[in-house]
């Protein structure tokens, strides 16, 4: 018999927006979750190791839904433009793979990359077969047109270090899904407006014609790979939603019609509002330049109506931090926050839109989100009560323990150690036949 974990006594918020459940239990075997019930019916066995967790809270690994894995990791800061240029794919990919291991330990334990190729791939597969801990990866390929947003952030002079070559016209767009897809990846990612921290371009300017967006999307869904897109201006939304792409990020200029149409659709939503109000408030001393800082003032505030819009309208809103070389890993609970102050949002749905709506929107809802018998076991226990105040989960001190399929990870510890949560309790074991008698072991 396999030893499993217990966790018993504490507060579980289960990712589906119902009511959270007091003295809860929740069995661990192996990878996944084998039983949820109260603490006083769950039965345990002496082999199992039981914990005592009282005053705490659990729910769902968080998910990211939008970050830039292939980002600067080290403590030492470096032009934001000039890393991406200056340092090789062998290098940078470690870096993707830090990256994942921080967002790990902020309580993440997926991420959706939203600007790939080949070494997001090769993080993903390094963390599904935990060579490393870190934050599972939904791995995306690029799809960009020259002169667009994702080609801007090179410079002409310099096609060399492009991290996408770009792809022009439809069978050019055809082809580069079909590699991605070989490749390896989970989903496409296009732009079909300008951006803001790319240079050169403006925000409204028109990227990929219907027909070269309508060829990707179709493509893409032809082979099973779900489609992201960036787009902040009407047109750019527009063009998305009409070829039926998946998930919308950013979404700066929805009106009325366009809401209904992501209704229609069932289109979800990643604001990505950390990154904004960073650009906004840090944007300077990051080292951004005017160009780049003008372009975020202006959609911030259309953002924030065009998002509050779509969520009174019952959009399916999904968390994204648009973690980058701009804006660190490790951050990413904020988004939570924002949601919540700048939205309105309750801490509730919160929760749901970085949990079951975050898995469903990835196409892994089935596996992870919430907690229920024969999901992954993707969990993080905290000191206090997340539906009461957000802030705890952006408060590394009161993260306790994080669950990837079973592997505990410290959020605390100066390296992340598989057995962490086992390390810490304390060497009594007595047999035991409920929780109630799983006092001899510490709470984490």
């Amino acid at each position: 018999m396999t030893e499993r974990t217990v966790l018993a006594g504490m507060t579980l918020v289960d990712g589906t927006g119902g009511a959270a459940r007091t003295n809860a239990t929740v069995v661990i075997d192996g990878s996944v979750i084998a039983e949820v019930g109260d603490a006083d019916t769950v039965a345990t066995t002496p082999s199992d190791k039981v914990y005592d967790l009282r005053g705490m809270t659990l729910l769902p690994g968080l998910i990211d839904c939008h970050v830039h894995l292939r980002s600067n990791a080290g403590t030492r800061p470096q032009d934001v433009q000039l890393w991406n240029m200056l340092t090789s794919a062998e290098e940078q990919t470690l870096h993707a793979a830090a990256n994942a291991r921080e967002a790990l330990r902020s309580g993440f334990t997926t991420v959706r990359d939203t600007a790939g190729s080949l070494p997001e791939v090769a993080v993903k597969h390094v963390m599904d077969e935990h060579v490393l801990d870190g934050a599972r990866v939904v791995a995306s390929g690029l799809v960009g047109m020259t002169a667009g947003h994702g080609d801007m952030f090179c410079p002409a002079t310099l096609d060399e270090k492009r991290m996408w070559p770009p792809a022009d016209g439809v069978d050019e767009c055809r082809k580069r899904v079909r590699q991605y897809a070989r490749m390896g990846v989970d989903l496409i990612k296009i732009c079909t407006s300008g951006g803001t921290l790319s240079l050169g371009d403006k925000t409204e300017w028109r990227n990929y014609t219907d027909a070269e967006i309508e060829a990707i999307v179709d493509e893409a869904h032809a082979l099973d790979l779900r489609v992201a897109a960036h787009a902040h201006t009407r047109a750019g939304i527009t063009a998305a939603l009409v070829a039926g792409v998946d998930t919308l990020e950013h979404g700066s200029d929805l009106d009325e019609d366009l809401v209904e149409l992501m209704l229609g659709q069932g289109t979800f939503l990643c604001p990505t509002l950390s990154i904004s109000e960073f650009m906004t408030e840090h944007g300077s001393m990051r080292g951004l330049v005017t160009e780049q800082l003008d372009k975020a003032e202006q959609l911030r505030e259309r953002r924030l109506t065009s998002v509050r819009r779509a969520y009174r309208a019952g959009v399916r809103i999904i968390a994204g931090s648009d973690s980058s070389n701009t804006m660190r890993f490790g951050n990413h609970a904020r988004e939570l926050e924002l949601l919540h102050e700048q939205i309105g949002m309750s801490p509730a749905e919160v929760l749901v839109a970085a949990t079951s709506a975050a898995a469903d929107a990835l196409g892994i809802g089935a596996r992870t989100g919430t907690v229920a018998p024969g999901m992954w076991a993707d969990l993080l226990l905290v000191d206090g009560d997340p539906l009461a105040d957000l802030s705890v989960l952006a408060d590394r001190r009161r993260l306790r323990a994080v669950f990837r399929e079973g592997r505990v990870t410290d959020p605390n510890a100066a390296e992340s150690v598989p057995g962490a949560l086992a390390a810490r309790r304390r060497p009594s074991d007595p047999a035991r036949t409920t929780p109630r008698a799983s006092a001899q072991a510490a709470a984490i």
